[in-house]
């Protein structure tokens, strides 16, 4: 049996452009979320546990394009994970940037996690909103039930010029 792990309150995840930051208004105090470097998969950030407020990373790179990682359940551990696409993606963060006049921009593709009975290896699929595999988020902290990889924000998708 495959299950998604996803729920249906969403909350905003914005990309301020100067200075570069990023703000969640978080709906569910389960969840906390994490930055991770768009073109290597590396987590950049560790989780910040959602209180029910806005969280926000700031002082971020200009340069670099962010993915934001959501987790539940995170205790007291500080976990890390890893992100490996392995579809065709174009990241379309510049150009997103470019048409914004600076304005902020709402992330614009999420991603869910999708988790497989007996998956003991911590390795999880990255599915798009057709149940196709993307990529895949690794857990690199201890292994166990918790924390679970819930979605990714990101600028990626899928690249649509290839066929």
């Amino acid at each position: 049996m495959v299950q998604d792990k996803f729920t249906d309150e969403m909350p905003e995840v914005t990309l301020i452009p100067k200075p570069r930051r990023i703000n969640i208004n978080c709906t569910q105090q389960i969840r906390a979320y994490g930055l991770f470097d768009t073109v290597t998969g590396t987590q950049v950030k560790d989780f910040v546990k959602c209180k029910g407020e806005k969280i926000e990373f700031d002082n971020l790179d200009p340069n670099m394009h962010y993915d934001v990682g959501v987790i539940e359940n995170m205790g007291n551990e500080k976990p890390q994970f890893a992100i490996i696409w392995s579809a065709q993606m174009r990241d379309m963060t510049e150009e997103i940037l470019k048409n914004s006049n600076d304005l902020p921009v709402i992330y614009p593709c999420v991603y869910k996690i999708r988790y497989k009975n007996n998956n003991s290896n911590g390795v999880y699929d990255i599915v798009d909103d057709n149940g196709e595999t993307v990529g895949q988020v690794t857990k690199l902290s201890p292994q166990g039930d918790k924390p679970e990889f819930v979605m990714i924000y990101t600028c990626r998708m899928k690249d649509d010029t290839v066929k």
